[in-house]
């Protein structure tokens, strides 16, 4: 008889158990509410002309920055234009101001942490040409003629030789402005007098 080898197989599986530490929880980031660093100012811009509002705010998240004209919100158009950068600073630009477009403008910056705001005032100045005095290049008062006749030596615009210097005068004190110009025919003045009129539409 033979001998018998007995062979007995185990086979023994390996898990590997990996036990990881539990992330921490996503607690809420600390805010910080809205602070105007540089708040925008009032200002007073010829009519015509281009009036900026201007500044620069702070707080996190990053506050949105909101514009109302005398309680209602001014959007983006032709003539306004909104601008805001990621480093805080942003911007009301009108271009070609009207005398409608004066009055209160309040600039609101809102994020997590709360609302703050600032009002300023857009003030349009008006300037107005009176007409003062008239009088023709030889001095004498009125309302000039014109001279249609043709010009045997041909034509020139006016030039301004010398100008009307500024004067500064006292109560009671009389002034004189005086000019030299040439020109052919020869050139008619008229003196306007400037009016600076501010405009605020409420």
């Amino acid at each position: 008889m033979g001998d018998v080898q007995l062979v007995t197989s185990t086979r023994i599986s390996k898990t590997t158990l990996t036990l990881g530490r539990p992330s921490p929880s996503n607690s809420a980031l600390p805010t910080e509410p809205p602070a105007f660093t540089l708040p925008p100012r009032s200002a007073r811009i010829a009519l015509g002309g281009t009036a900026k509002l201007d500044g620069k705010v702070r707080g996190y998240p990053e506050p949105q920055i909101t514009w109302y004209k005398n309680g209602k919100p001014v959007t983006a158009g032709d003539r306004n234009g909104i601008e805001q950068s990621a480093r805080g600073t942003f911007s009301l630009v009108i271009k070609d101001v009207q005398e409608d477009d004066g009055g209160k403008y309040t600039c609101e910056a809102v994020n997590d942490g709360g609302t703050r705001q600032v009002t300023v005032e857009l003030t349009v100045e008006v300037m107005e040409e009176v007409p003062f005095f008239l009088c023709d290049f030889s001095g004498r008062f009125g309302v000039p003629s014109v001279d249609s006749r043709p010009s045997i030596w041909g034509e020139s615009p006016p030039k301004f030789v010398t100008k009307p210097s500024r004067l500064i005068l006292k109560h009671g004190q009389s002034g004189k402005f005086s000019a030299k110009i040439t020109g052919r025919p020869q050139p008619q003045v008229i003196w306007l007098k400037v009016i600076k009129r501010s405009v605020v539409c409420h």
